[in-house]
């Protein structure tokens, strides 16, 4: 369905007279208003999804002063007297509005990696940037501006947010508390914005996201036209621009949360990557035209484990993280994981390769592993590219997934390392030819890749040549260099 622009959202809702096709809601009393300022949003509520349900509403009693539309369908539950209109299946553009949030509200913002407040009383009178996600437990009360990449949350007895913005880049608002005081614009472009209390006030408000859910008793809304005019009608920048932002940010999350996942079981310490912290060549797209890809390198040393290494790809046409774990010290699968983003698009591989010391039918830990592909069949398979290595791989999982389903797809991997680690947790430390036997399978793995290479290995031979992805791959990548078993 072709998208309608704002612009023209602030005509129709002039234009239109009564409601129509509304056939989730109940109990609506309808009483015709002006249409909002020329170059306002128009809504007090808008959910781009279009999906069932995309404005939710579960309440006893809904009081709405203004207008809200979904381009999916509203369910209704309460008894309503909305002073607006109710649109579905509305076609509307989503704003996005990043660089203009960011000038209007975070240009003297505190800037931190995290939020995490726990307290009696929490007051938020100063403008906040978090790198992750915000977390506010308590009696909340802000007065400013708190902006998140991830999620922001709020619960407590009483949330009171009064001539404040709640910005979630990339991740859902979630609020949860007996009673919710809200005066402001709440905005999660891609994400959902879920309110749970027993009284909900949102008095001079425009909430935008993909979903929207109200739970309470009763609801009183009120369209706030002065937020709406700063909003304005046009986007900042464009959708691509704010997922190239939403792609950086998923791979750094996922690199913080498989670090964290490890330090819970091992001493995880960082290692020099040297020349090959950062990895820069240009490929040929076509004739005459080639991009530039840039890879940022981490390695880390698991103490009684193995090497850890992290790779992120930033180029014109995909971003890539790609994380492998190659154990030494237990006999486990080498993890090797490719987390590939082409725009809103996702290609997500997840591989194990037993190489075990005792053959892999003999490592329990393959029997945990299996119960992921029934957790995760609902999303699409792919088959990989075909290799040598399809002989050597115990199992995979190769999914395709667009940017809505980021949340189960990191799962998918986080999931992959713990089941992992808690068999690794009782499992005993090799030692003597067992653990010589371990490195000479890891290693005639490594060295096998790089003289009869897939796609991957094949770019690194082709711009960096085999004796250099040599050096870089026993050095960094899988790190057989430094766990070499002394003879």
């Amino acid at each position: 369905m072709k998208k309608t622009s704002i612009k023209r959202a602030v005509a129709l809702l002039s234009a239109v007279a009564s409601l129509n096709g509304i056939g989730t809601l109940a109990g609506i009393g309808m009483v015709n208003v002006a249409a909002a300022d020329s170059g306002a949003f128009p809504f007090a509520m808008f959910a781009s999804s279009a999906a069932d349900g995309a404005i939710t509403i579960n309440a006893k009693h809904l009081c709405l002063n203004g207008s809200m539309a979904s381009n999916g369908t509203i369910v209704n539950s309460s008894r309503s007297n909305i002073n607006g209109k109710a649109i579905e299946n509305a076609g509307q553009d989503m704003l996005y509005l990043n660089s203009q949030m960011n000038n209007m509200y975070f240009s003297n913002a505190e800037t931190m990696d995290s939020l995490n407040l726990a307290k009696s009383n929490i007051n938020v009178g100063y403008a906040v940037d978090v790198n992750g996600s915000a977390s506010l437990k308590g009696n909340v009360n802000i007065s400013s501006a708190v902006k998140a990449a991830g999620d922001i949350t709020i619960d407590g007895n009483c949330s009171n947010a009064q001539n404040a913005v709640l910005y979630s880049a990339f991740g859902d608002i979630i609020i949860d508390s007996n009673n919710v005081n809200l005066n402001g614009i709440v905005y999660a472009p891609f994400g959902d914005v879920v309110i749970t209390a027993n009284n909900i006030n949102l008095n001079n408000v425009v909430i935008i996201a993909d979903t929207i859910t109200l739970n309470s008793n009763n609801i009183n809304a009120n369209y706030g036209r002065n937020y709406a005019s700063v909003i304005g009608t046009e986007s900042s920048e464009t959708k691509a621009a704010d997922i190239v932002k939403m792609n950086t940010y998923l791979m750094d999350k996922e690199a913080k949360n498989v670090l964290d996942i490890l330090s819970q079981y091992y001493n995880v310490t960082p290692v020099d990557a040297g020349e090959f912290a950062k990895i820069s060549f240009n490929a040929p797209l076509a004739p005459g035209m080639v991009i530039p890809m840039n890879f940022d390198v981490e390695q880390y040393n698991v103490e009684g484990y193995g090497n850890l290494s992290i790779m992120k790809l930033e180029s014109a046409v995909q971003q890539m993280s790609t994380i492998v774990l190659t154990p030494f010290d237990k006999d486990m699968p080498l993890i090797s994981t490719d987390f590939m983003f082409f725009g809103e698009n996702r290609t997500s591989y997840v591989e194990f390769y037993g190489l075990g010391v005792d053959g892999d039918e003999n490592m329990p830990v393959f029997s945990s592993l299996a119960t992921l592909r029934d957790k995760y069949a609902q999303y699409t398979d792919t088959a990989p590219s075909p290799g040598w290595f399809d002989e050597v791989r115990t199992m995979g999982l190769f999914k395709v997934t667009d940017y809505k389903s980021d949340d189960a797809i990191e799962n998918m991997l986080y999931d992959s390392i713990r089941l992992t680690l808690d068999a690794s947790a009782v499992a005993p430390t090799l030692e003597g030819e067992q653990k010589a036997a371990k490195f000479d399978l890891v290693q005639n793995y490594v060295d096998k890749l790089i003289s009869n290479p897939g796609i991957s290995t094949q770019m690194f031979n082709m711009f960096l040549g085999p004796d250099t992805t040599r050096c870089f791959f026993y050095d960094v990548f899988f790190g057989t260099s430094g766990y070499k078993v002394n003879e």
